[in-house]
């Protein structure tokens, strides 16, 4: 995080980002020998979590990203050597997002919708994704309800991949509605269409 900041001090042009793992587990989890948590880059101390959640505080870290990895439980569930590395995130990273900057205060909630939105979307140059809400154009835009909390239940997830670290972790919000193009993907937390649509 010292190099990145470093660079942008500078006016260097340079990204980077975190995933919503890497923000809240920590390598006391791979001592367990739990392929589960068998992930690259590995996960670290509790100081390297505390300093990539600053960086995304103070904007060092542009971007989260899910960094989702489904495997087959046959991929998963074998000694740690043959184990492939990885793990699900897609549908628990704003969870994780608001339980580890949200709920503690680093960040808000428009600083959310800015790193896992609309900074990816300008970085890849992604006209149509990611934008401004303006009237008249198509939304992609996913309603979330930060109330409540919920332990993480791998078999309700729409991915096929089983392999959630978080699997029984209590963790806050859920989805509420998710837009596409201006059709509803999600609605009242529950599938609408199919993906492909």
């Amino acid at each position: 995080m010292e190099i990145v900041r470093w660079a942008k001090e500078r006016g260097i042009s340079v990204t980077a980002e975190a995933t919503p793992h890497h923000l809240l587990l920590t390598e006391e989890l791979v001592r367990t020998f739990d392929p589960v948590y068998k992930v690259n880059p590995p996960l670290r101390t509790d100081e390297d979590v505390m300093a990539l959640r600053e960086a995304v505080a103070d904007g060092t870290i542009d971007v989260i990203g899910t960094d989702h990895a489904p495997h087959t439980i046959e991929d998963k569930e074998s000694e740690w050597s043959c184990a492939a590395m990885g793990m699900t995130g897609l549908e628990t990273a704003l969870s994780v997002v608001q339980k580890t900057l949200v709920d503690t205060g680093l960040i808000d909630w428009p600083t959310v919708a800015k790193i896992t939105s609309r900074r990816p979307s300008e970085i890849l140059r992604l006209q149509d994704q990611g934008g401004a809400l303006e009237a008249g154009t198509p939304a992609n835009l996913t309603l979330w309800n930060p109330a409540g909390e919920t332990p993480v239940n791998p078999e309700t997830h729409v991915s096929k991949g089983r392999n959630s670290p978080y699997k029984g972790m209590p963790l806050p919000g859920s989805v509420a509605a998710t837009f596409y193009r201006g059709h509803p993907v999600v609605l009242d937390g529950k599938l609408n269409t199919p993906l492909s649509a």
